[in-house]
């Protein structure tokens, strides 16, 4: 064999008899052991829960959300998208809620050019701004639907039983005082749903829910045809509680759910106008305060001053209650 060749075959040798003896003090001790991953980290890494779950992660704890979540248009956005990542959640036992929905629901809903028409787009600066999201929309099932009951019910049966509700509300809705809503005229589905939700007790108050609880089924749809179909004689307050003009500004919010001058634009919500001022103030308040209960209300009454509920009562109490628009 030629010199030179035995010298070069010799130097390989050598140096892959120096790299076997020095392998194990030039490599790290994790190399290779996480796969291809060749840091000191690596262990800590691995180490961690696995924190992106599905949305069974959520459901033992989550039940009535994930219910509602599951049937409605959201189903398709992981859990995990709005809330973050779920790494220590089962020990804080607290779900991050994002604050700032404006910012969080635009990244899929701002109006864009080149977005499916299947997906709702919003001009954020005409769309409630500067609310939140959640104010209207129900984040686990944002889509907005009447939610109307429906109402089969009998007028002239609800006459009859419409006498033990004279005393607060009049005999035929029109209620005598300013602490009790007129009922005439009002939405039919709207009484059938609430006067439900006191029955059932949803929605609880110290007079409504033991009378409601005497009721049935079909004296709750009796009712609500009875009144709804009474003629609604508000006349404004001689002296408005609040700024009427600012109320109006106000209720620019309100009108998605409770039309412009709050003569209703959804069956299954209340009609405002010519409302009893001393009623509204007292129900927003609540709603504010959480003895009301409702997704939509608390959200919206939580950001109003005593001074924005004076005005929200004066404008709406100032409105024509035979308004159709």
């Amino acid at each position: 064999m030629p010199k030179h060749i035995f010298r070069l075959v010799a130097l390989i040798i050598g140096l892959v008899v120096a790299a076997v003896i020095g392998a194990p003090y030039l490599t790290v001790d994790s190399f290779y052991r996480f796969g291809h991953y060749r840091a000191n980290s690596v262990p800590e890494i691995a180490a961690k829960v696995p924190v992106h779950q599905t949305a069974k992660y959520c459901k033992a704890c989550h039940t009535e959300r994930h219910a509602v979540w599951s049937a409605g248009s959201h189903k398709s956005v992981n859990c995990e998208i709005c809330h973050g990542a779920a790494l220590g959640h089962t020990d804080k036992n607290k779900l991050p809620v994002p604050k700032d929905s404006i910012k969080l629901c635009t990244l899929c809903h701002e109006a864009m050019t080149g977005r499916p028409g299947t997906q709702p787009q919003i001009e954020v600066a005409k769309h409630n701004s500067p609310q939140q999201c959640v104010v209207c929309h129900n984040p686990h099932s944002p889509k907005i639907v009447a939610n109307a009951v429906k109402v089969t019910g009998d007028a002239a049966a609800g006459k009859k039983l419409a006498g033990d509700c004279a005393s607060c509300h009049g005999a035929d809705g029109n209620s005598p005082n300013d602490t009790w809503p007129t009922l005439a005229g009002q939405n039919a589905a709207y009484l059938a749903r609430i006067l439900g939700a006191y029955k059932s007790g949803d929605q609880k108050d110290a007079m409504m829910t033991p009378l409601a609880q005497d009721l049935s089924a079909a004296d709750i749809q009796n009712l609500a045809v009875y009144f709804a179909s009474s003629s609604c004689k508000g006349t404004p307050p001689a002296k408005p509680i609040g700024n009427v003009a600012a109320g109006k500004a106000l209720a620019e919010n309100c009108a998605a759910c409770h039309g412009a001058t709050g003569a209703g634009a959804n069956p299954a919500w209340p009609k405002l106008a010519a409302q009893k001022p001393g009623y509204l103030v007292n129900a927003l308040k609540a709603f504010r305060a959480g003895l009301r209960k409702d997704p939509m209300m608390s959200g919206a009454a939580k950001s109003l001053s005593d001074a924005n509920i004076a005005d929200l009562a004066a404008f709406y109490a100032a409105q024509s209650c035979q308004s159709t628009k």
